[in-house]
């Protein structure tokens, strides 16, 4: 008997969801597993789903085709348990199937269309999404605020919803002593979007180089925004603050956590603050946004500092007296390690996974 997940995004990884899914089932027993995805790879236990127009449609396309084949697909590969990754860049299950339904909730179409106003067409959305996890049997939510969107917006159970946060992997990210941090230095890292608050960021800039001429951020990620930012920067003359760095691949990203004095998480919203506690985990500060998905992890003055979104005297504020006081970089850097090494524990997260997936730990 096997247990299939199923995710648009795995390896390699697109987003959050996929790295996700590459750790848990990284440290799962290959035998009772199966993972399908769209991701290229020549991973044993993964079987590549092709469908019509995945490149437009995405995790769509791939939705039609689960509600498709999914009977088959049990029969085929004796699947006695699935497990759907959900939430937007996710999948639809809009159809019932004779095997326990786990859905897995990273984030939610209502938390996109309500915060990100340009996006409030995604909306249609809502009720696929709330089927689907009307359908679960078990739902795992990654935090505590997307658990209560899908009680008090969905209308779903609490009685079948456990939050598990994310882990992050103390063997990848880590303190490297010999790695001298750059003066004045901060980091920002994901997308160049609208909702992972990269504008915000550079705004607040426009503030910190005024005390701190010599301040540098390092901006590390593509998006569809990178040509507008790109602009902003030469109109307000910042080019000597700001460097774009582009993607930054997972073996160069540790060092580059390790490199700055601070990084900087400005998002409008997340589902899970995944580059939250990889910094913590590397033993560098962190500035974020009091929003969901980060004000869980992040608690304000004690193990980082949290401003509200789109407050910009308030992020330069912060940025300005952190960078400044090496004491309370030490009280954070402290206080960080250690609410990663008792919280957001691979091994705490994946005992508490195998349980919902009724394996033994």
């Amino acid at each position: 008997m096997t247990l299939g997940i199923f995710t648009d995004d795995f390896y390699p990884h697109i987003g959050g969801m996929g790295r996700y899914v590459y750790e848990v089932t990284s440290r799962l027993p290959k035998k009772q597993l199966l993972i399908f995805s769209s991701g290229d790879n020549k991973i044993i236990n993964h079987i590549r789903v092709k469908t019509r127009f995945h490149s437009k449609l995405k995790n769509l396309s791939f939705s039609v085709w689960l509600h498709q084949n999914v009977n088959q697909l049990m029969k085929k590969y004796n699947l006695s348990k699935i497990n759907i990754q959900c939430g937007p860049g996710g999948l639809f299950l809009i159809k019932n199937v004779d095997v326990p339904v786990i859905a897995t909730c990273h984030h939610t179409y209502w938390q996109q269309a309500h915060y990100i106003k340009s996006q409030f067409w995604k909306r249609i959305f809502i009720p696929f999404e709330k089927r689907t996890y009307q359908r679960a049997d078990r739902i795992i939510c990654d935090s505590e605020d997307s658990k209560h969107i899908l009680t008090d917006k969905y209308d779903i159970s609490p009685e079948k919803i456990v939050v598990i946060p994310i882990g992050v992997d103390g063997n990848r990210f880590y303190s490297i002593n010999s790695v001298r941090k750059i003066p004045k230095s901060l980091l920002f890292v994901g997308r160049i979007d609208k909702r992972k608050g990269v504008e915000f960021l550079i705004k607040a800039m426009r503030l910190v180089v005024k005390e701190i001429p010599d301040v540098k951020l390092f901006i590390g990620g593509t998006g569809k925004d990178m040509p507008k930012l790109k602009k902003y920067v030469k109109r307000h003359n910042l080019g000597e603050n700001v460097e774009f760095l582009g993607f930054i691949f997972e073996d160069k990203l540790n060092e580059w956590y390790n490199k700055v004095q601070c990084v900087v998480v400005p998002s409008v919203f997340e589902g899970f603050g995944l580059t939250a506690i990889e910094t913590m985990s590397c033993g560098t500060p962190v500035i974020a946004t009091n929003v969901n998905g980060l004000k869980d992890i992040v608690e304000n003055d004690v193990n980082g500092f949290l401003v509200e979104y789109n407050d910009i005297p308030s992020l330069s504020d912060r940025i300005i007296y952190l960078l400044g006081n090496k004491t309370k970089q030490a009280e954070f850097i402290k206080k960080g390690k250690k609410k990663v090494a008792t919280v957001y524990n691979w091994d705490i997260t994946l005992e508490r996974i195998l349980k919902v997936y009724g394996q033994p730990p």
